[in-house]
């Protein structure tokens, strides 16, 4: 049985860019479903004449709410989340191939990076953007992430970038790019004030890591090392948060000159298995150095 798929983005004035996008993922997909969350442009006018279903989802500060009210209306047995500043790209057939034979929950799908909007400084990583909607479901204010109904990391496998990449060309107008860096740090700031009495210190942890990483991207480096620290104090280390937080402090260093401060964090990652997604963009970057 061939696996069905819908490609499912959230939006709000992205009408320069909707076009493309659709078009560009309609291939590998057998539905597309728009969630429109207040534009002001023809976003809504012209994800509809590419074939769209398109919702009007209210925003209320909560990008894991709007991706969610969007998932609800998805009816296939994989979900692709995409961007409107992303071009997917790869063979379609190659696609539902690997999807009829995994037993993944989710996938880590390819991110070319093409634009300024690219917090770990990396040209190439992986997203989980492709899941299935009947075991995951999304989670965080900002940064948000896939997770499994039970709230756990979901089974994840990675998609070959034969098969399916995402080009992301970000935001090229500094203002613009300016402006989503400070929603999303107003964002963070509020998950944190949200999250400071939670009970389950791994959300208090995971929306730290949100504001750290969104006070580095906003120039607040000062604040940004800090929570990142704070992360690193407060979590077992070797843990999923304990490494990312690591894994931002040695990009910041890197971009600010510290060679050997990123080699030493660099070392911990090494010294804690973080995996290759962690410790090879980064070494090959100090390497040319």
């Amino acid at each position: 049985m061939v696996p069905t798929i819908t490609a499912c983005l959230i939006v709000r004035d992205e009408g320069e860019w909707i076009g493309a996008c659709l078009a560009a993922v309609a291939p590998f997909v057998d539905a597309l479903v728009v969630a429109d969350t207040g534009s002001r442009d023809e976003t809504a006018v012209r994800a509809a004449e590419a074939g769209a279903t398109v919702l009007a989802v209210p925003w209320t500060d909560d990008f894991a709410a709007a991706r969610n009210a969007a998932l609800a209306a998805c009816r296939t047995d994989w979900v692709l989340s995409v961007d409107a500043d992303e071009l997917a790209t790869g063979d379609p057939v190659l696609l539902r191939a690997l999807l009829a034979r995994t037993p993944a929950e989710a996938l880590g799908v390819e991110i070319q990076e093409q634009g300024a909007d690219n917090p770990r400084g990396q040209e190439v990583h992986r997203a989980l953007k492709l899941f299935r909607p009947d075991r995951c479901r999304w989670r965080g204010r900002v940064h948000e992430e896939v997770v499994t109904f039970a709230g756990a990391p979901p089974a994840t496998a990675p998609v070959p970038p034969v098969g399916l990449a995402l080009r992301h060309s970000g935001y090229a107008d500094p203002a613009v790019f300016a402006a989503k860096i400070a929603r999303n740090l107003r964002l963070a700031r509020l998950a944190v004030d949200e999250l400071a009495l939670d009970a389950v210190p791994e959300r208090r942890l995971a929306a730290l890591l949100d504001l750290g990483r969104t006070q580095l991207a906003a120039g607040e480096r000062a604040e940004g090392r800090a929570a990142l620290r704070a992360v690193r104090a407060q979590a077992p280390a070797g843990g999923q948060a304990w490494i990312w937080a690591t894994d931002f402090l040695a990009w910041d260093a890197l971009r600010h000159h510290d060679p050997d401060l990123a080699w030493a964090l660099v070392g911990e990652l090494a010294e804690h298995d973080a995996g290759e997604a962690h410790l090879r963009p980064l070494a090959e970057q100090l390497l040319d150095l």
